[in-house]
């Protein structure tokens, strides 16, 4: 478990990183503007959010990498400085490569998450 709480640590250090230089989408509005852009973002959904927000997370299309398996909506909050919230993305390339990074630290890759293309 240390190592998963640790990763979940540097995961939010880099969006709370990525959100203060402007480089987070926040919200489901924003995050499917991002992706409608052809943005390829690397999209985050909280664990615990709802189906209905999980549905459409999943139909989001095109995207580097989906995760929705990792952090809980509180934790993706927090980052952001909100009181809720339960989905993020990111697609600055720096701030995608470190995410990606860190996600795939102890992650087999078939178990978690979803990749589309690259």
């Amino acid at each position: 478990m240390e190592v998963s709480a640790d990763r979940d640590r540097r995961i939010l250090g880099l969006l709370g990183l990525a959100h203060r230089a402007g480089r987070v989408a926040v919200g489901y509005g924003a995050v499917a503007a991002m992706v409608s852009r052809g943005r390829r973002p690397v999209v985050l959904v909280g664990k615990d959010a709802g189906g209905d927000v999980r549905s459409k997370a999943r139909r989001l299309d095109p995207v580097k990498r989906l995760v929705d398996d990792i952090l809980e909506c509180e934790d993706l909050a927090r980052a952001m400085g909100r009181n809720r919230l339960s989905i993020v993305a990111v697609s600055a390339p720096d701030f995608v490569a470190g995410l990606l990074r860190e996600i795939d630290v102890d992650e087999a890759p078939a178990e978690s998450g979803r990749e589309k293309g690259n």
